[in-house]
């Protein structure tokens, strides 16, 4: 997979999210939820749970917001 279609798949999948949050009137937090819940029951069946889990681990260590703050010295 290339940065392209990358791109293009993460654009899918929020347009796709912002489908589901009108269409069932869900708060956004609810809906991450349930694509969690959804996460952890395919990467089950797929045998990853595994490593699914060091990724939830290591995105809930270093938190997104944190990352990108800038920092004053």
């Amino acid at each position: 997979m290339n940065d392209e279609q990358l791109i293009e798949i993460s654009r899918g999948v929020d347009s796709y999210l912002s489908t589901l949050l009108v269409k069932y009137e869900v708060t956004p937090l609810s809906l991450a939820a349930i694509l969690m819940a959804r996460a952890m029951v395919l990467n089950k069946e797929a045998g990853s749970t595994e490593d699914f889990l060091k990724l939830l681990s290591s995105i809930s260590q270093d938190p997104p917001m944190e990352r990108n703050e800038t920092k004053v010295h």
